[in-house]
């Protein structure tokens, strides 16, 4: 009886020393696999630097020439400012939404008949 218990505590006093074991190696081998990609990505790309300067080149001639194409505004974009605001509330008014709250009318009726119903 006493040599089934020591060899049962043996087996896990072994399972228990073989597991910290696997765990350390497995530790060092990942703690080495993220040295070499931190050495990896060190290393500079040129070929993608260079990639990169000409994207970041093209989006500068872009910027360049779409502002180099602005224009104040005229006297038909104020007068076309000035109405679209009431263009807009007609066109709510007319799809059934309040323009002051941006609902539907039908809703707001309803709940201001069941407030008066109460």
């Amino acid at each position: 009886m006493l040599w089934e218990i020591l060899l049962i505590a043996a087996c896990i006093v072994f399972i228990l020393l073989l597991s910290f074991l696997l765990n350390h190696q497995s530790t060092k081998a990942l703690l080495s696999q993220i040295n070499v990609a931190k050495e990896e990505l060190r290393e500079p790309i040129p070929a993608l630097s260079e990639e990169i300067m000409d994207i970041k080149e093209e989006l500068l001639d872009m910027v360049h020439d779409t502002i180099k194409n602005l224009q104040p505004p005229n006297a038909f974009d104020h007068i076309m400012g000035a109405l679209a605001g009431p263009i807009q509330m007609w066109a709510m008014r007319k799809a059934g939404i309040d323009p002051s709250t941006g609902k539907p009318i039908g809703e707001m009726v309803e709940q201001l008949v069941d407030a008066v119903d109460l």
